[in-house]
C-alpha cells in the first residue's frame, strides 16, 4: 500500500470523486455552486495527484481481466489472491446424508452459507437490496457521483465520516479485496481504491454477477452469511420463497447486522425495515399502500432461538469430514458447501448406538468395562453401513468424543484368521492338518526365551489347523506363524486391510499372531470383510457421492473392484472354520455369543492384560466388529471377547436380523438355509480318517490343488498316514524300548497314525524323503550357538515323541525299510532299530508272541516271558541317572521277590509343577515289565513322585522321589528307577 499523510477523513469522498472523474472519461465536473467554499483549498490540490493514486493502485490491484467463469468462481479467485486463508475461501456450510437421504450432519466453520444464483432469490430482495444499498446500480459504472457528492457535503456539515456513499459494487469490492482489518479503515487510500476497484469491476462483470456475489457475500447477522442462509435461519425456508415482509426486514440487515437482530431485537429491525420500504417507494418499486400493508403485518420468525446443528453419528461424520480432506488436495470440507452423501444406514447405526450403549451400561458393573466401538460393513463394497465410535459421545468420563473405532488397540487372538488364511492359501497347511500343541521355546535374545501359552494354560497335543483356530489354541498359532515368517504375515495381512500394522518388521515377532502389534477397529473389520468378499480386498467406503465439491471435483462409489489378495478357496477355509460352532466347542462351549440364528463366522480376540475385548464377524450379508474395553487403557477385571465384546456383537446381529426393513436393504432372503456360506468351485469335501487322540471332523473341506499335490498319500498325507504298519524299537544300551511305527508295502495292521513332524510344510508336497529327515536331523548346532528352524524342529521331533511315548500312540517314521536311517538320524549313531508287530491299546488282544520278520537281517526277537506272580506290594531298589535315553524320562522296571518281571501294573508320575502322567508297566517281548515316562516342563527343576497301583486301583508301591535338576547327577536327563516286590 501507498504510504502518504493521512488528510481529514470528512472529505475524502470527494478525492474518491475526483480520482475516479481522472480514471474515466469524461472527466467528472464539479459544478453546485458553493461547494467550493465548504471544502479546503488543499482538497483542490490533492485532486491534482489522479495519476500518482491510479499508479500506485496498479500496483497494488491487477483487475484487469476475468478470472472466473461463475460468480462463485470469480469471489473464489479473489479472495484467493487478496485474502489468502483456508480453502475454499468463499466458505459455504457442508450438509452430511446418510444412504437414503437422511441428514447426519450440517457443518458450519465460520458461519452457515450456501451459495444461490440469483435465479433463486426472490425478486422483492433484489428490488429492496438496490433501492436500499444503490438505486442506481443498473445504471452507474461502480460508483455514484451524486452520492458521493452528498457524502461529502454531510460529511463537511458533520465534521466527520458519517456517510460512506459505498455502492454496492463497492461494498462489493470491500469484501473481496481489503482484509477485515481494513474494511472498517477510513483513510482517503482505501476510500479512493474502493472506488476504483468498483470501476474496474463493472467493466469486467455484469450487473447480476456483480449482485449475485454481493447478495452471496454479506453478512445478515448471528451465523448467517449470504442471503439462502439468512432465510433459513430467521425464517426456515429458501431465499427464493421470501416474501416481501421477509425481504424487506432481511434487506436491512447488513448495514448493522447487530443492532438490527431480528430475534433479539426486533422493534428496531422493523424500523429498519420501514426505512427500507420508504426507499422502494422512491424509487418506484412499490406503491406507499403496499409499503404500509407490508410494515404492518407480523413476520413469521423461527424460534427465539436458532435450531442447533443436526448432529447424527458424529463419530462417522467426522470420519467421513477426514477421509475426503485427504482426497481434496488442501481443501477444507468442513466449509466446502458439499452436500456429502454416505454409505451409513442410519437406521442401522441408531440400532448399533443404542445396542452398545446399553450392553455397556450391563458389563460395566461385572467387568470394570465402561465403553465400546462397533463397525458394520456390507460384503462385497465395503460400504461403512454404521460406525459407532463410543458408548456415549458426550460422556467424557469416557473420552466419548473419540472414536476408538480409528485408535490403535491390541487385538489379541482376533487376528489369527488372518494368519491361517495365508498358511491355507499358501499351502502350507490344510484344516487337516495337525499341529503339535506342546511346549515350545523360542529364543528371542541371549538372555531371553520366548513361551508361548495357551488361554487355559494346557497343552492339547495334537490339534488341527480346525481345532487351533477355532479353539484360539496360541502354541499352535505361533508354530504356524514361525513356518509362514512374520514378513509374510505382515505383508499378507497389510494387504488384507490391516494398514495400522505400519511398522518395520524388526518391531514385531512371533507375539505377532496373539495380538502382539497394534491395529484399529475399522482396519480389522476390513480385514475380515476381506475375508467374507472371498479373499478380494476393498477399502472402506464412507462416501456414495458428493455434490457441489469445489473445482468440480466430485467422488462417486460405483462397484469397487477387489484386489485379489488370497485365494477365494483360502477364504472360504478360513471361513468355514470359523462359523463351526461344533468344532469351537471345547473352548467355548456349544451355546457361547458367537452363534447365531444363522449361519456366522466369528473370532473373539483377548489381550493377556485384560485392557482389550474383541469380537469380529460375518454373515453372507453383515460384516460386523466391535471392541470393548476402556479409553484410557485400564485393564477390565478377567473379561474375554467372548464374555466382553460377544454379548455386543451377537445383540446386534441378531436384531439386524430381526429388522423386516434392514434385511430388505442389505437383499437377504428371510430362509436361513439361504445363509449358508457357498464353496467355491475349487474346493472339495473328502472323508478323512485321523489318527489317536486328534479330535477331527469325518470329512472336511480341501482345495483341489492340495488334493492333486498330496496324490496317493491322500488328503491328511502331510500330517497323517494311513496304511499297514509296524512298530519300531529302539535299542541304545538298554533295551529295545518302541519309539514309534513305520509303514509296510502290505504287511501288518492297518491305522492310521501321525507323521514325525518336519515343520509348517514340511511334509509337502509329497512324503518327506527319508535322506531329508536325516538331514535335518544331522545338521549341527551353529557355531555361534544361535537357535534356527532346523533346531526347532528337531526340539519340536523330541516333544512329539514324548508325547507319543506318555500316550501310546506311536508315530509313523516312513517306510519300514528305510527306518533304520530315521532312527540313526534321531536318536544317534548308537541306537539299533527293530521293527516288530505293530501293538497297541486297541489291538492288543489281536497282538501275538510271533515276532515280526527281521529288518535288514537283524536276529528274530525272543517271545515274551510268562508274567511273573505279582507282589502285593513293592518298595524301590534305588533311582539314578544317567544320559543314554535319548530324551528327558523317568524308566523303570518292576519286578517281584523273585526277580521276575510283571506286565500291567499301573505307574503314576505326579511332580511338583501340578502334572500327573500314567501309564503301565509293558507285556511287550522287548520292553517287558518295563515302562517310560517323559518328564514334564523338562527345563525347570522339581520333584518328581513316582508310585505303583495294582489293578483294582490300590496303591502297592511308593512313591519314589526323583529330584530333578535340582544339581549333580539330578541335572542329567534319564531317571530310572527298580521296583522290587515284598512277598
Amino acid at each position: 500500500m501507498i504510504h502518504r499523510k493521512k488528510t481529514g477523513a470528512w472529505w475524502a469522498m470527494l478525492l474518491c470523486a475526483a480520482l475516479i472523474g481522472g480514471c474515466s472519461a469524461p472527466q467528472i465536473e464539479f459544478t453546485p455552486e458553493g461547494i467550493s467554499q465548504a471544502i479546503p483549498s488543499e482538497v483542490i490540490m490533492l485532486t491534482r495527484s489522479v495519476d500518482y493514486y491510479l499508479a500506485a493502485y496498479r500496483e497494488e490491484y491487477s483487475v484487469r481481466t476475468r478470472v472466473g467463469e461463475t460468480p462463485q468462481a470469480i469471489a473464489e479467485a479473489y479472495l484467493r489472491e487478496y485474502q489468502p486463508g483456508p480453502l475454499p475461501r468463499v466458505f459455504e456450510t457442508t450438509y452430511v446424508f446418510d444412504r437414503h437421504g437422511e441428514l447426519l450432519a450440517e457443518i458450519a466453520e465460520e458461519g452457515y452459507r450456501t451459495w444461490v444464483p440469483l435465479a433463486r432469490i426472490s425478486p422483492h430482495v433484489i428490488d429492496a437490496v438496490v433501492a436500499t444499498e444503490d438505486s442506481s446500480f443498473f445504471q452507474n459504472a461502480g460508483y455514484d457521483p451524486r452520492r458521493i457528492l452528498g457524502a461529502v457535503i454531510q460529511n463537511a456539515e458533520a465534521g466527520d465520516v458519517v456517510s460512506g456513499a459505498s455502492t454496492i459494487t463497492m461494498q462489493l469490492a470491500r469484501h473481496l479485496f481489503f482484509s477485515v482489518e481494513l474494511r472498517f479503515d477510513q483513510s482517503m487510500d482505501r476510500k479512493a481504491y474502493e472506488a476504483l476497484l468498483a470501476q474496474d469491476l463493472t467493466k469486467l462483470y455484469t450487473k447480476n454477477e456483480i449482485l449475485e456475489m454481493y447478495l452471496n457475500l454479506v453478512h445478515f447477522g448471528r451465523t448467517a452469511y449470504g442471503i439462502e442462509a439468512a432465510s433459513q435461519l430467521y425464517f426456515g425456508k429458501r431465499a427464493s420463497e421470501l416474501d416481501l415482509v421477509e425481504a424487506t426486514l432481511l434487506s436491512g440487515l447488513p448495514q448493522a447486522p447487530g443492532d438490527y437482530d431480528l430475534l433479539r431485537n426486533l422493534e428496531g429491525a422493523k424500523q429498519r425495515q420501514r426505512i427500507v420500504l420508504d426507499l422502494m417507494v422512491r424509487h418506484g418499486y412499490l406503491g406507499a399502500d403496499e409499503a404500509d400493508a407490508a410494515f404492518a403485518q407480523e413476520p413469521d420468525l423461527q424460534a427465539d432461538s436458532p435450531t442447533p446443528a443436526v448432529r447424527r453419528a458424529p463419530h462417522f461424520v467426522q470420519y467421513v469430514i477426514q477421509t475426503l480432506g485427504q482426497e481434496m488436495d488442501g481443501i477444507d470440507v468442513r466449509r466446502s458447501g458439499m452436500r456429502i452423501y454416505t454409505t451409513l444406514d442410519l437406521r442401522m447405526h441408531n440400532l448399533a448406538q443404542a445396542i452398545v450403549t446399553e450392553q455397556v451400561a450391563v458389563l460395566q458393573p461385572r467387568y470394570d468395562l465402561s465403553n465400546a466401538a462397533l463397525v458394520v460393513m456390507k460384503p462385497g463394497t465395503a460400504e461403512i453401513l454404521a460406525m459407532v465410535g463410543s458408548a456415549d459421545f458426550d460422556n467424557v468420563g469416557i473420552s466419548g468424543q473419540v472414536n476408538v473405532a480409528n485408535r490403535l488397540r491390541q487385538p489379541g487372538s482376533a487376528i489369527k484368521p488372518m494368519l491361517y488364511a495365508l498358511a491355507l492359501n499358501d499351502q502350507m497347511v490344510s484344516p487337516a492338518t495337525v499341529i503339535w500343541d506342546l511346549e515350545a521355546a523360542y529364543r528371542i535374545s541371549e538372555t531371553d526365551t520366548y513361551r508361548p501359552r495357551n488361554y487355559d494354560e494346557t497343552f492339547h497335543g495334537p490339534v488341527t489347523i480346525r481345532a487351533a483356530l477355532a479353539n484360539s489354541y496360541n502354541i499352535p498359532a505361533v508354530k504356524v506363524l514361525d513356518g509362514l515368517g512374520v514378513g509374510r504375515m505382515l505383508e499378507g495381512s497389510r494387504q488384507m486391510g490391516l494398514q495400522s500394522l505400519n511398522r518395520d518388521l524388526s518391531w514385531y515377532g512371533l507375539s505377532l499372531t496373539l495380538g502382539g502389534g497394534e491395529v484399529t477397529l475399522l482396519d480389522l473389520t476390513t480385514a475380515f470383510h476381506t475375508l467374507a468378499n472371498a479373499g478380494g480386498y476393498v477399502p472402506p467406503q464412507g462416501v456414495m457421492f458428493t455434490d457441489g465439491a469445489p473445482q468440480g471435483r466430485n467422488f462417486l462409489l460405483g462397484d469397487p473392484d477387489p484386489r485379489p489378495v488370497i485365494s477365494p478357496e483360502a477364504a472360504f477355509l478360513t471361513t468355514h472354520i470359523m462359523q463351526d460352532n461344533e468344532a469351537r466347542t471345547p473352548a467355548f462351549g456349544a451355546n457361547s455369543q458367537l452363534r447365531l440364528s444363522r449361519p456366522a463366522a466369528a473370532k473373539t480376540g483377548t489381550t493377556t492384560d485384560w485392557r482389550d475385548n474383541w469380537t469380529m464377524g460375518y454373515t453372507r450379508y453383515l460384516v460386523t466388529g466391535v471392541w470393548a474395553g476402556n479409553s484410557d487403557g485400564r485393564p477390565m477385571r478377567n473379561v474375554s471377547g467372548v464374555t466382553g465384546a460377544a454379548p455386543i456383537w451377537q445383540a446386534f446381529m441378531e436384531a439386524v436380523i430381526a429388522d423386516p426393513v434392514l434385511l430388505a436393504r442389505l437383499g437377504a432372503p428371510d430362509d436361513p438355509a439361504a445363509w449358508e456360506f457357498e464353496p467355491p468351485s475349487g474346493v472339495v469335501n473328502l472323508p478323512i480318517s485321523c489318527a489317536a487322540q486328534v479330535r477331527c471332523t469325518e470329512t472336511e473341506y480341501f482345495m483341489e490343488s492340495w488334493v492333486e499335490a498330496l496324490g496317493e498319500l491322500g488328503p491328511v498325507g502331510d500330517s497323517m498316514l494311513q496304511g499297514p504298519v509296524r512298530t519300531v524299537y529302539v535299542n541304545r544300551g538298554q533295551g529295545d524300548q518302541p519309539v514309534g511305527a513305520c509303514w509296510t508295502n502290505g504287511q501288518g495292521n492297518v491305522r492310521t497314525l501321525h507323521r514325525m513332524p518336519m515343520g509348517i510344510g514340511g511334509n509337502l508336497p509329497s512324503a518327506a524323503p527319508i535322506d531329508a529327515l536325516v538331514e535335518l536331523n544331522s545338521n549341527p548346532p551353529s557355531a555361534r550357538n544361535e537357535e534356527t528352524p532346523t533346531q526347532r524342529i528337531r526340539q519340536e521331533q523330541q516333544a512329539v515323541l514324548n508325547w507319543s511315548a506318555r500316550n501310546g500312540a506311536p508315530l509313523n517314521f516312513g517306510p519300514c525299510d528305510e527306518v533304520e536311517l530315521a532312527v540313526l538320524a534321531i536318536f544317534g549313531a548308537n541306537a539299533v532299530a527293530r521293527v516288530g508287530e505293530y501293538v497297541d491299546a486297541v489291538a492288543a488282544a489281536e497282538a501275538t508272541a510271533t515276532p515280526a520278520p527281521p529288518v535288514q537281517q537283524q536276529a528274530q526277537a525272543a517271545p515274551p516271558p510268562p508274567p511273573a506272580a505279582p507282589s502285593s506290594h513293592f518298595d524301590v531298589m534305588g533311582v539314578a541317572h544317567d544320559n543314554s535315553c535319548g530324551g528327558v524320562f523317568v524308566l523303570g522296571l518292576v519286578g517281584n521277590a523273585s526277580g521276575g518281571l510283571i506286565p500291567g501294573i499301573r505307574v503314576v508320575m505326579t511332580d511338583s509343577l501340578g502334572n500327573r502322567v500314567e501309564t503301565a508297566t509293558s507285556g511287550d517281548a522287548a520292553t517287558f515289565g518295563s515302562f517310560r515316562i517323559p518328564v514334564q516342563q523338562s527345563e525347570q527343576a522339581h520333584d518328581i513322585y513316582v508310585s505303583l497301583y495294582n489293578a483294582a486301583g490300590a496303591a502297592v508301591g511308593g512313591p519314589a522321589h526323583i529330584q530333578h535338576r535340582q544339581g549333580g547327577a539330578s541335572d542329567l536327563p534319564c531317571h530310572h528307577v527298580i521296583w522290587r516286590g515284598v512277598d
